[in-house]
């Protein structure tokens, strides 16, 4: 596994904690910082996959990744953060499954 795999199954893993292993608020806006730096590189990377080679989920990812970072946080405080964590760690684990996918089969032609 790719160095970078593991970073994002890290920041993934640590966004859907339970909620008793939530971070402080710092600890949160952390963690969302590094979501969306490492969103951003696999949002480039599954674009660049032709419109007409992408799954229904890769195109659903993309679109929700547009909306969640347009939208931020719905509502205020710890909570609020933590949800929005929450929610980009499953949009970028489907942008990571998708590049799985096409990684595996390039490797099978």
């Amino acid at each position: 596994m790719m160095p970078q795999a593991q970073m994002i199954e890290e920041l993934v893993r640590r966004a859907l904690a339970p909620y008793d292993q939530r971070p402080d608020a710092r600890g949160v806006a952390h963690l969302v910082d590094d979501l969306i730096t490492a969103g951003q590189e696999l949002y480039a990377a599954v674009s660049r996959i032709p419109a007409g080679l992408r799954t229904e989920r890769a195109g659903a990812a993309l679109a929700e990744w547009t909306y969640f970072l347009d939208a931020g946080p719905l509502g205020h405080g710890d909570h609020a953060n933590w949800n929005h964590a929450r929610g980009l760690a499953r949009i970028i684990r489907a942008m990571a499954s998708t590049l799985d996918e096409q990684q595996r089969r390039a490797g099978a032609r």
